[in-house]
C-alpha cells in the first residue's frame, strides 16, 4: 500500500500548484481586487491600495500590497505593507481566502471618541452583528489619539496578534509599550452576537508588566451602556513606582510597598465599585469595600477597611515636632493633589502600630473635598488611655499655602511616651491628661509657625521631671550658696502638675506651670517663640518642710471654778426657795462654758493634726536655650544674699566704708 501513497498525492501536488499559479498568471488589476476583497472582509473597512500588489508561493502562497490605509469615522490604520497570507485548504480547490493579514510597522490614529466608552460599546456591537472573520498580526505598530490639530501618540511599540470570528468572539494576544514600559497584553471577548442583541458576553482580560499586573474575569453588557462585571485582581511589587508610572504621586514620602487587591468589581459609565475586596499593602491586610464615581463634577471615592492589625511604621513617624531637631522647613505647601479627587474614607483597626505608639480599637476617617482635606482620630486607646486628634487643611483664600487647624486631646495616658511620640519631649513622667488646639496659616512651615495661635493645657500626678533634681540642688545651695557646680541630671519627683499656656501670632505665652511635691514646689512661667524655639522663662524654686502648726501654747488648763452663787445655802443644810431658782438660772452658764471648752479643745486638736507648710529655701532662675537644650541659670544676688561671706558685696558703699570716688 505504501508504494501507491506517491501516487495518490500527485494529484494534490498539481492542485496546489495550479492553485499557486494561478494567481500568478492573472493581471495586477484582479489580484488588486482579490487583496482588497480579502482585507474587507477580514476587517469590515474597503481598503486603499495606493502601491504595486505582488504575489509570492514560498514560504507560503501570500499577496504583498504597499501603501495600504483603511478609513473609518473612528479610526484611520496605515501600513506601508500589508502581506495577507492565504488559506491552504480553500485554495486548493480553487477559492482564494485569507489565513491571516500581517501589518508590520502599521500606525493606527485614533479619532476623539469623546464619550470612549460609548465608542468602544458601538464598535464591539458592530463586531457582534458583522460577518467578517480575520487574523491580523500587527508588528511594531503604533497608536495614537488625534487631539485638534496633531495627535498624541499612546502606544509606541506593539506586536500583536488580534483574531475575530464575527458573531463569535474577539481575541487580542502579545505586547505593546505603553508609558515606557512593556505590557503582555490576553484577552478575550466572546458571545459578540449575544452582546450586540442587548444580552451578556464574556470577558478576560490580563495585562502584566514590570511594575504591576492586572487580570479580570467576568461578564460585559452593552445595553444601557457598557457595564463590566467580575473578579478584578491588581499587584504590584513597589506601588509607589507603580503609581508613578500611571503619572501619580503616593500620598506620602515613604512606604507604598508590596501592593495586592483581589475583589468583586463592575466596572460602569459612572465608575467602578468594588465590593469584597482584600487588600494587603506593606505587610497589612483588610478587608472592605470602595465606591469610586467619575460621573459628577468631581470624581469622588468613597469606602471603608477593617483590619486586625496595622504597621503605618513604613509612612513615617507620629510626630508634631521636626524629627531633626533643626528648624522648620521653609519648602512651598501645596493642596493641588486634594483638589482633583473627592475622598471619604473610613478605618476600623483592633490595634495600629505608628513608630513606637501604638493604638487599640482605632477608628478614623479622611475627608478630602474641593481641596480641603480632614483626618480624623474619633478615639483610640492608647498610652494606657484614651485619644483624640483631628486636622483640618484648606487652601488660603489669598495666597499660596494652606490654613491649618489641629485639635487633639489625651486622657489619663502615660505622659512620658504620649509626649515624646507626639512632640520629641522626654522630660516627663506620671500620668495625666493634655489638650492642644492651635491654627494657622502660610505658604511654608515656618509661615505657619510664625504666626501660629491656639492653647495648650496640661495636668499631671506622681511622676517626675527628667533630667534635672531640683530637691537636689536646692538642698546642695541652702547649705553652701556659691557652691556652684553642674545643675544637670536627674530626675526630681512630683505630686501634681498643672501647665496653661496660650499662643498667640508665635509666641506661646506660659501662664502657669506649677510643679509641687511633699518637699518641693516650682513655679514658672515666661514665653517661647514657636518659629525659633527659643525660651524665655523665669520661675522660683521654694524647698519646703513640713512642720505642726497645730500645737498648743500650753497645756490644756483644768476648768475653772464656777463663779460663787449668792446666798449659798450649807451643803448639808436645805436649800431655799431663792437660791434654788438663782442656781437655777446659773445653771445655762456653767453649761455655756464647758460646751465653749470642749469646741475650743477639738479646734485645737484638728489644728495639731492637719501639718503646715513652711518655706526652707527660695530660689529664684530663669531658663534660656531652646526646647532640644534648655539652660537652667539661678538667679546669681538670690545666691549671694544666701551666703554670709558674700551678703558684704551687695550692702552700701558707706557701711564697707568705701568712698566713692571724686566727682
Amino acid at each position: 500500500m505504501k508504494k501507491y501513497i506517491p501516487f495518490l498525492l500527485v494529484p494534490v501536488a498539481l492542485a496546489m500548484v495550479a492553485g499557486a499559479l494561478a494567481p500568478k498568471l492573472a493581471s495586477e488589476e484582479t489580484l488588486r481586487a482579490q487583496a482588497g476583497a480579502m482585507i474587507a472582509a477580514a476587517t469590515g473597512v474597503e481598503p486603499r491600495i495606493d502601491g504595486p500588489v505582488s504575489f509570492t508561493v514560498l514560504p507560503r502562497p501570500a499577496f504583498t500590497l504597499d501603501g495600504v490605509s483603511l478609513e473609518d469615522p473612528r479610526a484611520r490604520l496605515e501600513a506601508p505593507s500589508v502581506r495577507v497570507v492565504l488559506d491552504l485548504l480553500p485554495l486548493l480547490a480553487g477559492h482564494v481566502r485569507a489565513d491571516s493579514i500581517e501589518l508590520p510597522e502599521a500606525r493606527l490614529v485614533l479619532a476623539d471618541p469623546g464619550d470612549g466608552l460609548t465608542a468602544l460599546g458601538g464598535f464591539i456591537a458592530s463586531l457582534g452583528s458583522a460577518d467578517s472573520r480575520g487574523d491580523l498580526v500587527v508588528t511594531n505598530g503604533s497608536v495614537a489619539l488625534a487631539r485638534g490639530d496633531g495627535t498624541e501618540m499612546l502606544v509606541p511599540d506593539a506586536n500583536l496578534a488580534i483574531g475575530w470570528r464575527g458573531g463569535a468572539n474577539v481575541t487580542v494576544a502579545g505586547t505593546a509599550v505603553w508609558r515606557g514600559e512593556r505590557v503582555a497584553i490576553d484577552g478575550k471577548l466572546s458571545n459578540l452576537r449575544a452582546l450586540a442583541a442587548g444580552e451578556v458576553g464574556g470577558l478576560s482580560l490580563s495585562l502584566a508588566a514590570p511594575l504591576a499586573t492586572a487580570s479580570f474575569t467576568g461578564g460585559a453588557r452593552l445595553a444601557g451602556g457598557p457595564v463590566v462585571s467580575g473578579d478584578l485582581k491588581v499587584g504590584a511589587g513597589e506601588l509607589r513606582e507603580a503609581l508613578a508610572w500611571l503619572g501619580m504621586d503616593a500620598p506620602t514620602e515613604r512606604g507604598f510597598g508590596p501592593f495586592a487587591l483581589r475583589g468583586m468589581a463592575l466596572l460602569s459609565a459612572q465608575g467602578v465599585q468594588l465590593s469584597q475586596a482584600k487588600l494587603d499593602l506593606d505587610g497589612n491586610t483588610g478587608i472592605g469595600a470602595f465606591n469610586l464615581r467619575i460621573d459628577g463634577p468631581r470624581p469622588m471615592l468613597q469606602g471603608s477597611l477593617a483590619c486586625e492589625t496595622m504597621d503605618l511604621s513604613p509612612y513615617g513617624e507620629l510626630s508634631l515636632s521636626n524629627p531633626h531637631e533643626g528648624s522648620w522647613s521653609r519648602e512651598a505647601l501645596d493642596l493641588g493633589p486634594a483638589r482633583g479627587l473627592d475622598v471619604e474614607l473610613r478605618l476600623s483597626a483592633g490595634q495600629v502600630r505608628l513608630g513606637g505608639a501604638s493604638f487599640q480599637r482605632m477608628a478614623a476617617a479622611a475627608t478630602a473635598k474641593g481641596g480641603r482635606l480632614s483626618l480624623t482620630i474619633g478615639e483610640a486607646e492608647a498610652w494606657g488611655g484614651l485619644f483624640r486628634a483631628a486636622v483640618q487643611l484648606s487652601p488660603r483664600p489669598a495666597g499660596p499655602g494652606m490654613n491649618v487647624r489641629l485639635d487633639l486631646s489625651a486622657d489619663d495616658v502615660a505622659l512620658g511616651p504620649a509626649l515624646s511620640d507626639l512632640f520629641r519631649v522626654q522630660r516627663l513622667e506620671g500620668t495625666g491628661s493634655f489638650r492642644l488646639s492651635a491654627i494657622g496659616g502660610g505658604a511654608s512651615i515656618m509661615e505657619i509657625a510664625e504666626g501660629l495661635g491656639g492653647a495648650f493645657t496640661l495636668g499631671g500626678s506622681e511622676g517626675a521631671l527628667v533630667g534635672i533634681d531640683v530637691g537636689r540642688i536646692l538642698t546642695r545651695l541652702e547649705k553652701r550658696p556659691l557652691s556652684g557646680g553642674d545643675l544637670r541630671g536627674g530626675r526630681t519627683p512630683f505630686t501634681d502638675i498643672v501647665v496653661d499656656a496660650r499662643i498667640a501670632d508665635g509666641i506661646v505665652k506660659l501662664d502657669r506651670l506649677d510643679l509641687s511635691s511633699s518637699t518641693l514646689h516650682v513655679a514658672l512661667t515666661g514665653e517661647s517663640a514657636v518659629a525659633s524655639r527659643g525660651l524665655d522663662l523665669s520661675g522660683v524654686a521654694q524647698l519646703v518642710r513640713a512642720t505642726s502648726a497645730g500645737k498648743l501654747a500650753k497645756a490644756a488648763a483644768p476648768a475653772p471654778d464656777p463663779a460663787p452663787v449668792p446666798n449659798a445655802a450649807p451643803a448639808s443644810g436645805p436649800v431655799p426657795a431663792a437660791s434654788a431658782a438663782n442656781a437655777e438660772s446659773a445653771a445655762p452658764s456653767v453649761a455655756g462654758v464647758a460646751a465653749s471648752l470642749a469646741a475650743d479643745t477639738s479646734t485645737l486638736a484638728a489644728s495639731a493634726a492637719a501639718p503646715a507648710v513652711t518655706v526652707a529655701f527660695e530660689l529664684p532662675f530663669i531658663v534660656r536655650g531652646d526646647w532640644v537644650r534648655p539652660i537652667l541659670l539661678p538667679d546669681p544676688q538670690a545666691l549671694i544674699r544666701r551666703s554670709g561671706a558674700g551678703r558684704a558685696l551687695l550692702a552700701p558703699s558707706e557701711k564697707l566704708e568705701v568712698s566713692a570716688p571724686a566727682p
